[in-house]
């Protein structure tokens, strides 16, 4: 192809090629020349053997696309993850420039084409990403919601409690002062009744003892505490006076006295 771009103005460019027999690999035989009697005899290496071909190509085993160099196999493996490629007599010719510009708009075309659907798949997945945080939204309000409810019915359920402790609280007090009530009812009872009874003994013992005849007491025993605090203790007549007394004292303590009794208090000269 470049040699068809380097001679496009030659005169001869449309003229077909003669055909030749024999010959040497790359020289063009003349048209108008014969060949000589000792060119006509091939020699040795001449013809190209099977297996002497010159490798001018890869090509992927894969997939049958021919690559140029091992350049452009490393980079179709690392685009297509083929491994398998051999070396191919294929010569990969030149591009001319109306084959460079199909290629290129071709290849912008792909590109094009590429970006499309990459943008598309964005678009794709900027959606798929709006429906997972909607729905990621959507997860969070209805958890938050049960969360509230559920502390809600906590919230309930220990008012609820705290009513009905409440309740058996007061029933626990009302019970205990019933029950106080009724132990004072049955201890004043009792206190009355032993009140009752005492008073029923003491006129028992009010009755004996009008019953009885009355006992006659002829002497009295006093203890005197004199000045210096030696009490004396004297047997007197029930009948005697405080006069007796009186001189009784008299005969022990010399001088003027008086005589006085603690409980209750009085005093007599």
């Amino acid at each position: 192809m470049d040699w068809l771009v380097a001679h496009s103005e030659d005169a001869d460019i449309d003229d077909p090629i003669p055909e030749t027999v024999g010959g040497t690999l790359g020289v063009t035989s003349s048209s108008s020349s014969a060949p000589a009697a000792g060119d006509a005899e091939e020699k040795e290496g001449d013809v190209i053997q099977e297996g002497e071909q010159t490798a001018q190509s890869l090509v992927c085993q894969d997939c049958g696309v021919l690559l140029r160099d091992e350049t452009a196999a490393q980079r179709h493996a690392m685009r297509t993850e083929h491994v398998n490629f051999a070396e191919s007599t294929t010569v990969i010719q030149p591009l001319t420039e109306e084959e460079k510009r199909l290629k290129l708009s071709e290849l912008k075309q792909r590109l094009q084409d590429k970006r499309a659907v990459k943008a598309q798949a964005d678009k794709e997945d900027l959606k798929t990403a709006e429906k997972l945080r909607r729905k990621a939204g959507q997860d969070m309000t209805e958890a938050k919601a049960k969360l509230e409810e559920k502390e809600m019915k906590k919230i309930l359920e220990a008012k609820k409690k705290e009513k009905e402790d409440e309740r058996l609280a007061k029933a626990a007090i009302k019970a205990q002062i019933e029950a106080d009530k009724a132990e004072r009812a049955r201890k004043k009872q009792e206190a009355l009744h032993g009140r009752q009874q005492a008073a029923a003994a003491e006129a028992e013992a009010a009755a004996a003892a009008a019953s009885a005849p009355a006992k006659v007491y002829t002497e009295t025993r006093l203890q005197i505490r004199l000045l210096e605090g030696q009490p004396v203790v004297q047997t007197f007549q029930a009948s005697d006076k405080l006069s007796a007394v009186y001189e009784f004292v008299q005969g022990r303590v010399p001088g003027s006295f008086k005589l006085m009794t603690t409980f209750p208090r009085a005093e007599e000269e």
